[in-house]
């Protein structure tokens, strides 16, 4: 281990196949829990005088009160129905004998028993849903509208509204369903009782649109800025319904070419600067919309109308007798429990969008706040009210078209959260913006990775089913240190590993800066991609989390799995490799099947070789290994044998025999040592393998090595050694303070540093041949052959974080531009620094090779606080031999 060439291919070859172990939490106990079963089991509601009784899973639940309570001016007649499934709805009818005023409904006026354990479900602005728990089984109760109040005296609202005799009134409906816990806890709520809520969502009142949703829109942020009423851009690059409509058609064609079905487009409909010249506009680019098969659609903001980049003529709304009161007497936003602001937005809204037939409207900005004006024919202090009038409007919208999609941005729109989906059935949370703080060198993955962040956590945290979130990919900083081209696979898939639904945002001003060689390749991966996802939709609307909550040091992996067959995809969004053990079980959603082929379709293509051959059956436990910087997606199905020999870990060009001898053609990065499986037809027996490279001239054929590592009849293990050195990517093996032995970073409780990437180190494949003897005619012994296993050599560091402490590595650079400019600064050989507090430490001191370099830091546009230190490699070191130190000075 001393040679340095020979420790970084041993190096490499261990994290190949999985198991060395750098990540944090990368080996979880297996869990019992079966996410494959039904999310919910049958509740039996039974409702006696003065008494409720709630059964499920052999557990019961008593409340002792009424099932329900009006608070009128009068008597009313009530009537109620009980509706049983997957979970059991409450309706209620209510009707008075005389003209009365129904000031408040509430169900299950009254107690519940003391041994159930009572928790609320939460916003600022509502009450969600009441669960109660009792020895291991989980009930939950809920309004069936996204507005309601839970207290000692129930779960109520107050719809406030005058009925005259006879009126029916239909009050909002009630659910009650039932679950078994988990054990696994997020925050107050087991794991079970999240998807279960969330399940309800989706199943209450089922969405309009099942497929995959994918959108885009005409803004270009980069080109955004208001300032003193002005608006300082020139609109140049900004597609507008009135003053560029010729950027609008380029965006149609574009989005018709890569299969975006919908398309917001500025100003809104309160924004036209004239309805005369801007109307012809929109009646010709409606009709070159349909002919191209894309949905154009509108904007507005929902309190205030217009949108600060296009109101032009900077009107408002004169109506300070609409606007919020606040507690303190200071006035807000426009209320929309006024009827009349309510009625005159639905009116325009509705009468334009049938005029041109938009089929979109971007509800952007909402601040919903208790109202405690006296004026507005509310109950002082209403939200409910406020809620109703936005569920009316968007009912109203809904009712356009049975493609009109609603689909609101930021605000306290996940306030309203999760049971507003029903009405707003997709949602992208938030403009540009970053959560959390990640090492990073380009501004297109921090804002996937905040995306990603946000969904998941939103999602367990509101019970938002991951079918309403669409990733919306911001094209719009093309002045990262790392090329967006760099990331742009990895950040379009690590949204589509949580959500079938996607957004492009400025795409064709992404197309128009790269170049065209990687214009048509993103294309073509777009293309590609949204449509396998259509294709999928039966499985892909299904999503669980199976691994760690996105973050530093996680090793996430999502499934898309229904009965005995899906997709496993795993996100790194580390400068390290992780790895993530998964059982084939109930455990990732399995409820069918016993043995299955688990097969990788990114980036790769081919069976992979982490399971056991020829496949893997119910209960195996595999361990999957994920690159930095990289997304992983792995097909399940059920296992057919097959006639063809098959390769596992990589895909081969082509498959040849002669006699008893099997050639296998294909190619491999160089350096690279991978580990492959090979199943034969029939009784043949692998006896011997031989590498080679496809020869060319003597001076470019390089020695190729492969070796059997273990064989089982017709089925063997091999391990290949690539051409030339392997080009460093993550270096995670380092010594302490000169310390004699290595360790792995970054530290297991991942605070300080985390260990370094090199980004853009030159490297090529190279075809490589393999030629596997056989020997045939003998029996195949049963069983299967286990994946190799090879121990871990080097221990998770403990590092100090106070004082200096020096850390060292050293790595072999196979090539680097002789001139320095061979290419654009932004594919420059760079080493990323990573640290988990870039502000509570300070580079003292950089070397390469014995000589002080400059440490220089990429700042975060949208958060300079973000930073991220780096080196570069173009002018400092030559091929071969890198030795690399770092001083660093933790504050105390």
């Amino acid at each position: 281990m001393n040679n340095p060439r020979y420790f970084i291919g041993a190096v490499t070859m261990l994290i190949s196949v999985g198991l060395f172990g750098i990540a944090v939490g990368q080996v979880q106990e297996r869990r019992v829990f079966d996410w494959g079963a039904p999310r919910f089991i049958p509740v039996e509601v039974t409702v006696a005088k003065d008494k409720v009784v709630l059964k499920a899973g052999g557990e019961r639940i008593e409340f002792m009160g009424r099932l329900f309570e009006l608070d009128a001016d009068t008597r009313m007649t009530a009537d109620w129905s009980k509706h049983a499934g997957e979970f059991t709805t409450l309706s209620l009818t209510v009707q008075p004998e005389e003209e009365a005023l129904l000031r408040n409904v509430t169900w299950f006026a009254g107690r519940w028993e003391k041994q159930a354990e009572k928790i609320v479900h939460a916003t600022k602005v509502m009450d969600n849903m009441l669960f109660l728990r009792k020895n291991g089984i989980s009930f939950f109760l809920s309004l069936d509208f996204p507005y309601s109040k839970i207290d000692d005296a129930g779960i109520h609202y107050p719809p406030n509204i005058p009925l005259k005799k006879d009126d029916r009134y239909e009050a909002h409906s009630l659910t009650i369903g039932a679950c078994k816990l988990s054990g696994e806890k997020v925050g107050k709520f087991d794991r079970a009782e999240i998807e279960a809520a969330s399940s309800y969502v989706e199943k209450r009142f089922p969405s309009q649109f099942p497929r995959p949703i994918v959108l885009s829109s005409s803004i270009t942020n980069q080109m955004t800025d208001v300032r003193d009423n002005r608006v300082f851009y020139s609109l140049y690059d900004n597609p507008t319904v009135a003053l560029n409509p010729e950027l609008v058609e380029e965006d149609l064609k574009l989005n018709a070419e890569l299969g975006i079905e919908y398309y917001q487009v500025f100003e809104g409909a309160f924004d036209w600067p004239d309805e005369e010249q801007t109307g012809k506009n929109m009646e010709h680019l409606q009709a070159m919309a349909k002919s191209l098969g894309v949905r154009m659609g509108d904007y507005t903001v929902p309190q205030g109308l217009y949108c600060g980049h296009y109101n032009y003529f900077q009107r408002k709304l004169d109506r300070p007798d609409w606007l919020i009161q606040k507690a303190d007497g200071k006035k807000g936003p426009e209320c929309l429990g006024v009827r009349d602001y309510i009625h005159m937005i639905k009116d325009r809204l509705v009468t334009h969008n049938r005029k041109y037939g938009l089929q979109l409207i971007c509800l952007d900005f909402l601040d919903i706040e208790p109202c405690y004006a006296t004026n507005h024919g509310h109950p002082v202090g209403d939200v409910y009210q406020q809620i109703s009038g936005l569920v009316d409007l968007m009912s109203a919208l809904n009712a356009v078209d049975e493609n009109f999609l609603v689909w609101s941005n930021s605000g306290n729109w996940i306030e309203l959260m999760p049971k507003l989906i029903w009405y707003n059935p997709n949602v992208y949370l938030t403009d540009p913006h970053v959560r959390q703080y990640a090492p990073h060198l380009n501004v297109l993955k921090n804002l996937g990775d905040g995306r990603r962040e946000q969904m998941v956590n939103v999602h367990e945290q509101y019970f938002v089913p991951y079918t309403a979130f669409t990733n919306y990919e911001y094209y719009l900083a093309p002045n990262s240190r790392l090329a967006d081209t760099k990331v742009f696979e990895y950040s379009f898939l690590q949204g589509l590993a949580v959500t079938p639904n996607l957004g492009l945002g400025e795409i064709r001003s992404f197309f128009d800066r790269i170049p065209s060689k990687d214009e048509e390749r993103c294309k073509e991966f777009i293309k590609h991609w949204l449509n396998f996802i259509r294709e999928h939709y039966d499985v892909w609307q299904y999503t669980s989390r199976l691994g760690d909550l996105p973050g530093v040091g996680a090793a996430e992996v999502y499934g898309h799995i229904k009965d005995g067959n899906g997709f496993l995809c795993f996100v790194n969004q580390n400068a390290f490799p992780v790895s993530k053990t998964l059982v084939m079980d109930g455990s990732i959603g399995l409820s069918q099947g016993t043995s299955f082929l688990l097969e990788e379709i990114y980036p790769n293509r081919g069976p992979i070789t982490e399971q056991p051959l020829p496949a893997a059956s119910l209960g195996d436990t595999i361990h999957f290994i994920l690159d930095p910087y990289a997304v992983r997606i792995v097909e399940i199905a059920g296992y057919k044998p097959v006639s063809q020999p098959t390769v596992y870990g990589a895909e081969p060009i082509r498959i040849d025999k002669n006699g008893t001898e099997y050639r296998v053609t294909l190619r491999l990065p160089q350096g690279a040592t991978k580990h492959l499986g090979i199943v034969l037809p029939g009784n043949e027996q692998v006896v011997g393998v031989e590498a080679s490279q496809t020869p060319t001239v003597p001076m470019y054929t390089f020695p190729v090595t492969a070796e059997l590592v273990s064989t089982r009849g017709n089925m063997a293990r091999i391990r290949v050694q690539g051409p030339r050195e392997e080009a460093p990517k993550a270096l995670t093996n380092w010594r302490i303070n000169q310390d004699s032995s290595w360790s792995v970073f970054p530290p297991s409780d991942l605070n300080g540093f985390l260990g370094a990437y090199v980004h853009n180190a030159f490297s090529e494949d190279y075809e490589v041949q393999l030629s596997i003897k056989t020997d045939g005619g003998q029996a195949v012994p049963e069983g299967k052959l286990p994946p190799v296993i090879v121990p871990q050599p080097l221990v998770p560091a403990s590092s100090p974080t106070t004082g200096v402490v020096s850390y060292s590595t050293q790595f072999v650079l196979p090539f680097i531009e002789r001139y320095g400019q061979d290419r654009s600064a932004a594919d420059d050989a760079i080493v990323e620094l990573g640290f988990s507090d870039p502000d509570a430490v300070t580079l003292k001191q950089v070397q390469l090779n014995g000589q002080q370099v400059p440490v220089l830091t990429f700042k975060n546009a949208k958060n300079p606080a973000h930073k991220t230190y780096y080196i570069e490699l173009k002018g400092n070191v030559q091929p071969g031999l890198v030795q690399l130190q770092v001083w660093a000075e933790y504050k105390k």
